[in-house]
């Protein structure tokens, strides 16, 4: 099965530099990482607080307790 990360890095890349997006380099390498295994350890990342005044590191966080990301509309 073909990657469609891949197909469109790919894609991207034969694309005059003035077509690229800004930052290209950086967002390419960011598509190229693999997700981690299931049961593997996610990678560290860093969310501000709902109120904007402080933030909170993944690894200083979760210290050990498993993680759940949930990803969807509540509206």
């Amino acid at each position: 099965m073909p990657d469609p990360a891949a197909e469109f890095i790919a894609e991207v890349d034969r694309a005059p530099a003035a077509q690229r997006p800004p930052n290209w380099e950086r967002v390419k390498a960011l598509m190229g990482r693999r997700a981690p295994a299931v049961g593997g350890v996610a990678p560290d990342f860093e969310l501000a607080t709902q109120d904007g005044k402080s933030r909170i590191r993944r690894s200083t966080f979760q210290a050990g307790k498993p993680l759940v990301l949930n990803f969807g509309s509540f509206t």
